[in-house]
């Protein structure tokens, strides 16, 4: 169900870059929105099958584009359209219109196009009651920080996107995790976990919270950026 074309003439009006082969689509690029989108199921459905149905299209998507689509997918499920923005910024996809169900194209000129029941609830559903646990319940447990008192501690320098300024904390690469370098950070800056969402970048990827900073493999002197905003 996933659905990527190759640059066309007939759907869209691209204009040539000079100095390259890469065609590029006239009209800009404008931000990323959700709004004056809306659907309506056949027949009204819950949420349970809503996640369904968008897991089986995002499971569909061409495998060659593992980036852009994994890009797209983050950008679509989050409710932070400046953290939406950023993420579209780094895989570099422009969309003309703001809106991706009209359609998106990466810096190729390929065309995604995202369908609306992946970006907002149907104007039918049925809220029904599912077990979950909260977005950020587990990630601020104190529990996940070790006693590191006898460890190796190595520093790592964070870029904050609220200040532009850099920070340096001390971490164990073998031991600590992004989720462990969330907590640590909110420590050190005094950030209140209950009110702002910390997310860590490292060249244009975003980091999972269970990975091990020894997996990141970045070398002395390169920065983590950290996208700091406030729950809604």
């Amino acid at each position: 169900m996933g659905c990527c074309s190759s640059r066309t003439t007939d759907e869209d009006s691209f204009e040539q870059d000079v100095n390259s082969e890469i065609f590029i689509p006239r009209g800009g690029n404008k931000p990323f929105s959700k709004k004056g989108v809306t659907w309506a199921s056949e027949t009204p459905i819950t949420i349970r099958q809503l996640k369904k149905q968008r897991e089986a299209f995002w499971e569909t998507a061409p495998s060659y584009e593992v980036i852009i689509w994994d890009a797209l997918r983050h950008a679509c499920e989050s409710n932070d359209l400046e953290y939406a923005q950023l993420i579209l910024n780094a895989a570099k996809i422009t969309i003309p219109t703001g809106n991706l169900v009209d359609g998106c194209y990466d810096e190729l000129g390929n065309r995604y196009v995202i369908p609306a029941y992946c970006l907002v609830d149907p104007t039918n559903l049925i809220r029904d009651v599912e077990e979950g646990t909260s977005e950020h319940g587990d990630e601020m447990n104190p529990d996940l920080l070790l006693d590191q008192s006898s460890t190796e501690q190595l520093p790592i320098i964070i870029r904050l996107s609220s200040s532009a300024e850099d920070v340096q904390i001390n971490v164990n690469p073998k031991i600590d995790t992004i989720d462990t370098l969330r907590i640590k950070l909110c420590e050190n800056q005094k950030i209140d976990s209950k009110k702002f969402i910390i997310r860590f970048f490292f060249l244009g990827s975003l980091l999972d919270g269970k990975t091990k900073l020894a997996d990141v493999k970045f070398d002395q002197g390169q920065v983590l950026q950290a996208l700091i905003s406030e729950i809604p």
